[in-house]
């Protein structure tokens, strides 16, 4: 969490304003992981320009010349904490070094007293904190491992959804993190989520085509939900029912 006091309230009194009706809450990690791919690409900051970077730039003209027509991308959540007109590097520097590691069930429910509408916890991997969480006022979680980003080695998300989701007691239970195709949605289902939320998959296809990329990405998750559902003789999503058609060696 940001170490400003006033950031949560800042945050989701613009929320409010802007009218939106869910405020997710991201809890990650103490101390960042160490993400041997991003070493190895050299993805660190402060950004450097390197041979490498000069000539992917050079092979993708279309890309640079909007990058130089409309600026490098910023982080809005940060803008102002890092100086006016202050680039991605030294908003991700400033955010690196302001982030709070002793934020705390406290402060949760503190959050939940400032914030009148939906409120969702993100990075769930455990029964009893998904359900000290509904106990604290939140709507739902999601369950989630972050991808993997920090510590490849912890539980897949959809391993424990199950006791996540009979935890809580009916509140909204979503989840994320490795899903690639409708199968594994319809996996996530079945188990009992409300929902399942995409990551990279949209990227993806954000990178490769744009907007247009990832409606595709889209349209095909959706295809390969409609299939697999009409393979198992489902004619609905509601119709799966929890565990259903899931073998107990998942």
């Amino acid at each position: 969490m940001w170490c400003s006091a006033s950031t949560p309230a800042r945050w989701s009194g613009g929320a409010l304003s802007a009218g939106y009706e869910a405020l997710v809450l991201t809890t990650d990690v103490t101390v960042n992981g160490r993400r041997e791919r991003d070493l190895r690409n050299g993805f660190a900051v402060p950004y450097r320009l390197t041979p490498r970077i000069v000539a992917d730039a050079a092979l993708h003209p279309a890309w640079t010349i909007r990058q130089c027509r409309h600026g490098l991308p910023t982080l809005p959540n940060v803008d102002g904490g890092a100086g006016a007109g202050a680039g991605a590097d030294a908003q991700a520097a400033l955010l690196q070094r302001r982030m709070d590691a002793s934020f705390s069930w406290d402060d949760l429910a503190a959050l939940r007293d400032m914030w009148p509408r939906k409120l969702y916890v993100k990075g769930i991997l455990n029964a009893r904190d998904a359900a000290r969480c509904v106990a604290l006022g939140a709507d739902g979680v999601i369950v989630s491992n972050h991808g993997g980003r920090q510590l490849a080695d912890l539980a897949a998300p959809v391993s424990v959804l199950p006791e996540v989701v009979a935890a809580v007691g009916g509140a909204q239970t979503l989840v994320d993190s490795g899903f690639r195709n409708g199968r594994d949605v319809v996996k996530a289902l079945a188990l009992g989520a409300h929902a399942v939320m995409l990551g990279r998959p949209l990227l993806y296809g954000l990178a490769a085509r744009g907007e247009a990329g990832v409606d595709e990405v889209l349209a095909m998750f959706v295809a390969d939900i409609d299939r697999t559902l009409a393979l198992l003789g489902c004619p609905d999503v509601v119709s799966l029912g929890q565990g259903r058609y899931i073998r107990n060696s998942l």
